[in-house]
């Protein structure tokens, strides 16, 4: 647009055309440089604001990283849901028991029993086995129990 004006001024000027058009042209150029020099200026303050903004929003929340509830929630938050929102989670509170079987051979079986009856058995790596198991008996002592509704029989027992 700047160009094309400039040009039809240059053509205007020397056709000896009336001094109205000329201020017209000259007009017209002021308001298309204005136009440009504000959609310039507006598209780099958006570009500053966000960066202030985001190094603001990093320098207030970066104390709250020391809590390791506020890391999980972020991390979940940036990666689309937690185990939760996967398929086969189950809570801690939906265990029942859990149990550790070394084999003979080397490998070892680790069962977890839920509070509706199921049973899963897993084959880890034999030096993974006795961490698996521990890590799931803590995960049972540490939840809460889960309601055991009667008709159901007994509530089942944790296998040791």
């Amino acid at each position: 647009m700047l160009l094309a004006l400039t040009g039809l001024y240059t053509v205007l000027r020397r056709t000896g055309a009336p001094e109205a058009a000329l201020t017209a042209c000259v007009v017209l150029f002021l308001v298309a440089l204005g136009y440009g020099l504000l959609i310039v200026f507006v598209n780099w303050a958006s570009g500053v604001l966000l960066d202030i903004l985001f190094v603001v929003a990093a320098v207030a929340t970066l104390p709250a990283m020391l809590f390791p509830a506020y890391r999980r929630a972020l991390r979940r938050g940036l990666s689309g849901g937690g185990a939760e929102t996967e398929p086969a989670w189950v809570p801690a509170t939906a265990l029942a028991g859990v149990w550790h079987q070394p084999g003979p051979d080397g490998a070892s079986v680790v069962t977890v029993q839920h509070t509706d009856g199921s049973v899963i058995a897993f084959v880890p790596a034999p030096e993974h086995a006795r961490d698996l198991y521990e890590r799931l008996d803590a995960l049972l002592r540490g939840a809460r129990s889960a309601p055991w509704r009667p008709g159901q029989g007994r509530a089942p027992q944790a296998r040791r």
